[in-house]
């Protein structure tokens, strides 16, 4: 594909050293250091100039283009690139990236034909919010077509997998120290794993209770440090639970910005991170659950382990930089993607899927799913297909709430979900083969 990326930011970078892999690629923005930095790495065409200026696409206006990718931090700026665009060059699809959720209730998307927007603050949040659900748990993934979740959760004690496997729940990856891969059915969970459940979410949390018993049961009194937008936007979802709800922040002026956003929903409380004795004159202590959502990973960290110290089990640290994900695992806490990862993986999802094949990762990026939906029109009804067999591969044929083993060339029926988990380094095989079918 041809594809044009405004925005040449940590998002923009990320996304044009992936995409230039397979497609061509052009990065505008008007930061020449940060184009030279590209151009230094990686094989893409480099535009110069404010893409806001009509005068920036001249370059541009005698070919079309696939795609028209805006990821800036600027909202107003995504969008105002996005329309010039549409008015000066020829693009099939736009996908805009957008801090305000504002923008998805209203009709600005279909006007200025936007294919996608992506909510990296409200994915965030969300992620977080599902920890509610699922106290034991590390992580939560939800699908669209089906209803079965992806949960991580991490294991005490080593247990045999043949122990927790049912015909609702299967193991579709085991992360080990800095070692991510599929497991057979013989396999040894060993202590400290952390494992990935893929199936009904009630077994699942069952489950989950039996193999973890230091994690709350139950999330009622809940701390957030830093009240930057992302820290403001966890504490609103958060709000709209039955919980006690705290959050702390140094700057006065953020403090009374986040007052007027979450009104006597949340108690905003001024103070200094570095106060030790925060934990105990405000009783955060008695918290059951701690999010550090502020920009810096080492602050994160740092407000994760001083909560372990005054004995709160679940701690969660918004993990901005990729480079500290193990860090965090290896010290206990609990790692949530940070806005521009967010913005970086919803992106590529969506442009790797279509309306026939659906893509998700997992694992900080280590793990893939694909699925393939069976449509009524499908020329794979009443035909045997064969499963794919790869090593560090799992194959299931998802039918309504049952997950059925797909080891063998087996029929398909309508609104049967073909899925595949895998490694993402075998991403390109895997799609080949599900694509083929």
């Amino acid at each position: 594909m041809d594809i044009i990326i405004a925005g040449a930011g940590g998002v923009g970078f990320r996304l044009a050293k992936t995409l230039c892999m397979k497609h061509n690629v052009t990065v505008l923005d008007k930061n020449e250091n940060a184009l030279s930095r590209l151009q230094e790495s990686i094989d893409i065409l480099a535009i110069s100039g404010n893409i806001e200026d009509p005068k920036t696409y001249e370059m541009l206006v005698d070919k079309e283009y696939d795609l028209f990718i805006a990821v800036t931090d600027v909202d107003e700026t995504n969008i105002i690139s996005t329309l010039i665009a549409d008015e000066t060059i020829m693009v099939k699809e736009k996908i805009v990236r957008l801090r305000n959720d504002f923008f998805t209730k209203s009709s600005i998307g279909d006007k200025l034909g936007i294919t996608a927007s992506v909510f990296p603050f409200g994915i965030a949040a969300k992620s977080v919010e599902s920890l509610l659900h699922f106290p034991k748990a590390n992580n939560v993934k939800d699908f669209y077509d089906f209803p079965q979740k992806l949960i991580s959760v991490r294991v005490k004690e080593a247990i045999a997998i043949e122990e927790i496997l049912s015909k609702s729940i299967k193991i579709v990856g085991i992360e080990r120290e800095k070692k991510f891969f599929l497991p057979n059915n013989y396999e040894t969970i060993e202590a400290n794993d952390l494992i990935y459940l893929f199936g009904d979410e009630k077994e699942i949390k069952e489950l989950c209770s039996m193999i973890d018993e230091q994690m709350p049961e139950e999330i009622k009194n809940i701390v957030v440090f830093g009240a930057d937008t992302l820290g403001v936007e966890i504490a609103k979802s958060l709000s709209n639970h039955n919980v006690n709800l705290k959050l702390i922040e140094k700057d006065l002026k953020k403090c009374e910005k986040a007052s007027e956003v979450l009104q006597e929903n949340v108690a905003v409380i001024n103070s200094k991170y570095g106060d030790y004795q925060l934990f105990k004159e405000e009783g955060l202590k008695n918290a059951d659950m701690l999010i550090a959502s502020t920009k810096n990973d080492e602050e994160n960290i740092i407000k994760c382990l001083e909560a372990k110290e005054f004995g709160i089990k679940k701690v969660v640290a918004i993990n901005n930089d990729m480079e500290h994900y193990h860090l965090m695992h290896k010290l206990g806490i609990i790692a949530v993607r940070g806005p521009k990862t967010n913005a970086y993986y919803s992106i590529l999802e969506k442009i790797n899927s279509s309306s026939i094949i659906s893509q998700r990762q997992y694992c900080g990026g280590k793990g893939i799913f694909l699925e393939r939906k069976i449509k009524s029109d499908s020329y794979l009804l009443d035909t045997k297909i064969k499963p794919y067999k790869q090593e560090n591969a799992i194959c299931f044929v998802i039918r309504g709430e049952k997950i059925q083993e797909f080891n063998e060339p087996r029929e398909i029926e309508e609104k049967d979900i073909i899925a595949v988990f895998g490694l993402t380094e075998n991403e390109e095989d895997m799609r080949k083969w599900i694509t083929s079918l």
